[in-house]
């Protein structure tokens, strides 16, 4: 592999080193980013600005998380384990949509993730909702026991080493530099009897993705987790670096390159983007087909068939309905409940036809995926699973369509025929981009 990522035998050789579960990916907080309108929000971001806010300050708006830590720790002297505290509680409730975690989660050969983001839930909880896999999560601590994981090739379900500890499972955190400072002092110490984990960092290829540190902090970091002298990187084994663009990443670039390392010229979401793609040119049975249930009345059966060849033509996805799809002798009510609770999505079709009776059929199935999207939610589920649509005249803000529904935004389908913003919005939704 060339010292920059860019050749199509490079991402071959790559693409090798995946199927041949040969390859550990060391997941860094640039990996960590939600959908806010057109935007990617970093979740470091996010927390920064959070705990800064609730603690009073108003003129420290651009640090990151580990500097506003260290900020509130320093200079305004908050204890540190009420900021634990009160991150914890924002971790726990973050819902949001993480559609570069998912893109790269859905690489179904990778089992195996080495994480160094200290809210290691967003990870597990994409797992879950992409490949509907519980993870199987270690973290490391200075003050706390830890075990190994599992034989790497006997792995069931998907494991997670959470370097830097959790905000939820530990009680010491790497949050500020001091810590992490502190973490990578004791790490090579207390790492030795984990040898499945050290297995996993020494005797595998390793892919740095989106691990944006101080410039101290990422050298030492790669030496450390390389676990063998920065003279022999890539003499028996690849070492790749993506990051996303920045002064300190061309500094970062220069310097790896005395050592052999690959990195890649793109940045984070364009490596994620390219290297899914052409994972699922692959590998093109090894992508789970995607379920959409669609819920109409009767009288908008034309609509519902229109919404459903359209849907049908986009690769990897099936619709159901319960107009066709129920064998005779079934228990109706049963069946649909399971296949509502079994979809990737969920479509209800609104119309004066479907709000003309309130208490329909339909409407418990709306009522239905409601609480499916509640109980995912309270799962950690955080992929969208509601996408209503309206396909005639009525106003999606109507006092009739269920407030669950226009709580949301409702797209237009005009007589059940999507055009191709909705349809990439239905491919993006279901991670098949």
């Amino acid at each position: 592999m060339n010292t920059t990522l860019s050749e199509q035998s490079d991402w071959d050789e790559l693409l090798d080193f995946i199927t041949d579960k040969q390859l550990t990916p060391v997941l860094g907080k640039e990996m960590y980013k939600f959908k806010q309108d057109d935007l990617l929000i970093p979740v470091d971001e996010y927390l920064s600005k959070q705990i800064l806010e609730i603690n009073n300050v108003q003129d420290q708006q651009n640090l990151t998380l580990s500097q506003a830590v260290n900020y509130l720790v320093n200079e305004k002297k908050v204890k540190m384990m009420d900021v634990i505290r009160k991150l914890k509680s924002m971790i726990r409730d973050i819902n949001f949509n993480f559609p570069l975690l998912e893109k790269f989660l859905s690489i179904s050969d990778l089992n195996y993730y080495i994480n160094t983001a200290v809210y290691n839930n967003v990870l597990e909880n994409n797992l879950k909702a992409v490949r509907n896999e519980t993870a199987t999560s270690i973290n490391f601590s200075i003050n706390e026991p830890f075990s190994d994981s599992d034989d790497l090739e006997r792995l069931k379900e998907p494991f997670v080493f959470n370097v830097f500890g959790s905000l939820l499972n530990t009680v010491d955190p790497a949050l500020s530099e001091e810590d992490m400072l502190e973490y990578t002092g004791s790490f090579k110490e207390k790492i030795k009897n984990a040898t499945n984990i050290v297995n996993a960092l020494k005797n595998k290829n390793l892919l740095f993705l989106g691990c944006a540190f101080p410039e101290w902090v990422v050298r030492f970091i790669l030496r450390l987790l390389s676990n063998e002298p920065m003279h022999d990187w890539g003499t028996k084994r690849t070492i790749i670096v993506v990051n996303d663009m920045s002064d300190a990443r061309k500094k970062q670039y220069e310097f790896l390159k005395n050592y052999d390392v690959v990195t890649y010229p793109g940045n984070t979401q364009d490596f994620v983007n390219e290297l899914a793609q052409q994972w699922k040119q692959k590998n093109p049975l090894a992508i789970k087909n995607k379920m959409i249930f669609l819920s109409y009345t009767i009288k908008d059966k034309d609509a519902v068939e229109n919404l459903k060849a359209a849907m049908e033509k986009i690769n990897n996805v099936t619709c159901w309905y319960d107009n066709r799809e129920i064998a005779p002798g079934d228990d109706f009510k049963t069946e649909i409940a399971k296949n509502i609770k079994s979809a990737d999505l969920f479509i209800p079709l609104i119309s004066a036809n479907s709000l003309l009776h309130k208490d329909g059929y339909v409407q418990l199935e709306w009522f239905t995926a409601d609480n499916v999207n509640t109980f995912r939610k309270i799962d950690g589920n955080t992929a969208k699973y509601l996408m209503p649509v309206v396909i005639d005249d009525t106003n999606p803000y109507d006092n009739n369509v269920p407030k669950y529904f226009s709580e949301l935004s409702i797209g237009k389908v005009p007589a059940g025929n999507p055009g191709q913003e909705f349809i990439s919005q239905v491919k993006e939704t279901l991670n098949l981009i």
